[in-house]
């Protein structure tokens, strides 16, 4: 059919050719040009989500060791109704290796020194929670009587 509009001269050829040429090869660099623009939004969304969440995860870390954290636990009136193992323990955990903004280089508190904290918190919670169930019927010659009131309390913080 195209034989009939435009007869297959050398030149007739050439030109097809060349007009077809040039519509693949356009139509390739259009594509190529589009998937580099979407490759490129998705980098700037990907480098902004970054940038968000490193500016977050900085923050939060600056928020975590601010002594802001410190002023109700470690408040006169929490202390003298709670008492101060809370405020000892976060203070401890916040300067825990040096990590504390204001540490100045130094050594910190080590893990264990807060666990220590953390387990006198504990004991001392579980004694206000029981002591109320001892009585002498509770002492046996091996022990605590675990069918007591008070074991039944103590063995109620064993469990997970």
């Amino acid at each position: 059919m195209l034989n009939k509009i435009l007869p297959m001269t050398p030149l007739a050829i050439v030109l097809i050719s060349f007009i077809g040429g040039s519509v693949v090869t356009g139509g390739g660099i259009i594509a190529y040009n589009r998937s580099q623009q979407k490759q490129q939004d998705i980098q700037a969304i990907i480098s902004s989500l970054e940038t968000q969440f490193e500016k977050a995860q900085a923050n939060a870390v600056v928020n975590l060791t601010e002594t802001d954290l410190l002023k109700i636990p470690c408040s006169a009136e929490y202390i003298e109704q709670k008492g101060d193992l809370l405020c000892r323990e976060m203070f401890c955990r916040m300067n825990r290796q040096g990590g504390g903004q204001n540490s100045n280089g130094g050594a910190g508190a080590t893990s264990q020194e807060c666990s220590d904290i953390s387990q006198a918190s504990l004991n001392k919670l579980k004694l206000e929670t029981c002591m109320p169930y001892w009585n002498e019927n509770t002492a046996s010659p091996n022990g605590v009587n675990l069918n007591s009131k008070f074991g039944i309390c103590i063995e109620q913080f064993k469990k997970d």
